[in-house]
């Protein structure tokens, strides 16, 4: 992936936590009418679906790439931040709601350490499940990304065809098709990346085809109901998040499509991006968004639950996000900066662990095999 279209995806990456941070931010019982409310907080959450299977595929584009790895990378960037994002949310609640009930009356109190463990191991979204960790609603995309990376290494690194077919037909009917109505959504990420490979075209034409998908996106998230792009039922059962699949899939291949243009103009660009200061400021920011996506919500109704701040004083909520944002900037140092050095440990044990299979597998099938005559 070239330097220009990793930046660009780190900025959208950015603008897009922040987007749910700010959706959030403004909304009751945080605050009330004194930010701009972003009614887009759900498409956002699919240009996170399209740049995952984007990134996603570009990793795995390299012949040394093993299942091994491909593995103890997705748990270690995932657990990097969920565990804690988990801790930190039952903490908080707890706490926060022996403060002031009343903020946390719309969380349901029961069996609360079953949906800790559901979010733990990503099956909170199974068939026509939605069930949340307590106040962090942004778990549930999780419940689906998670199974998107699956069914990916399971059709990438499965090489026999009838195992890669029984395999994906189990893994499918184990989530239900509330997960699989926007897996489309991540596969055109993923197509994207590996259509825009090899795909040549003037410069003056991929930078015009690189703008018109991005107004195209831009429109979407401006006008999707006079588009025709939001039926309204976002969040309601039976399908809570995929109710809106049908527009919801036709943005992603919009947002891939955008991808597709920015690989293809990237490879008329020249220069080294990386040594520039704004460059590695997007670089920082990005890198930091997971935690913003995890931790904000929890840290937000728990500072207005401890200050007792007045929601509706403008300069009351912006200090409460300034807040948030440095608590969270010093969660993400203790936890997602720590995501390489978790992957080294995992990839280390997974190579062990493939390794002893592999031998084990051998000397079972030298066991069975016949005795050589020495004689013969």
């Amino acid at each position: 992936m070239s330097g220009f279209v990793s930046i660009y995806l780190d900025v959208l990456r950015f603008l897009a936590a922040m987007s749910v941070f700010l959706w959030h931010a403004g909304s009751d019982p945080v605050s009330v009418g004194v930010l701009p409310i972003i009614y887009s907080n759900h498409l956002v959450v699919i240009i996170f679906f399209v740049i995952s299977g984007y990134v996603i595929a570009a990793s795995v584009d390299r012949p040394d790439r093993t299942l091994a790895n491909y593995g103890a990378d997705r748990f270690a960037r995932l657990y990097s931040v969920v565990l804690p994002a988990l801790v930190l949310t039952y903490c908080l609640d707890a706490f926060g709601s022996k403060i002031s009930p009343e903020l946390y009356s719309v969380i349901d109190p029961h069996w609360q350490w079953g949906r800790l463990l559901l979010n733990l191991v990503y099956c909170q979204q199974l068939w026509f499940l939605c069930v949340n960790p307590s106040s962090n609603n942004p778990f549930w995309s999780l419940g689906y990304e998670f199974w998107y990376y699956v069914l990916f290494g399971v059709l990438i690194f499965v090489k026999p065809r009838r195992a890669k077919i029984i395999f994906l037909i189990a893994i499918s009917l184990f989530i239900g098709p509330k997960i699989l109505l926007l897996l489309p959504a991540w596969a055109a990420g993923a197509l994207a990346f590996h259509a825009g490979k090899n795909w040549h075209c003037s410069q003056r034409r991929s930078l015009i085809l690189f703008v018109g998908t991005g107004l195209a996106v831009l429109a979407v998230l401006i006008s999707k109901d006079q588009l025709g792009l939001n039926n309204g039922r976002v969040g309601l059962a039976p399908l809570y998040y995929s109710a809106n699949f049908f527009g919801d899939n036709i943005f992603a291949v919009i947002i891939a499509a955008n991808f597709f243009c920015c690989a293809v103009f990237s490879r008329r660009l020249a220069g080294d991006f990386e040594s520039q200061r704004a460059v590695k400021m997007i670089r920082w920011m990005a890198s930091h968004t997971f935690s913003v996506y995890l931790y904000h919500v929890p840290v937000l109704l728990f500072i207005r639950a401890v200050t007792k701040y007045d929601p509706h004083n403008l300069f009351a909520v912006l200090a409460a996000m300034l807040v948030t944002l440095l608590i969270i900037a010093g969660l993400s140092k203790a936890t997602e900066e720590r995501y390489p050095m978790l992957r080294t440990y995992l990839r280390r044990r997974m190579t062990n662990f493939t390794g002893k299979f592999r031998l084990s597998g051998r000397m079972v099938q030298d066991a069975q095999q016949p005795p050589v005559n020495a004689g013969s």
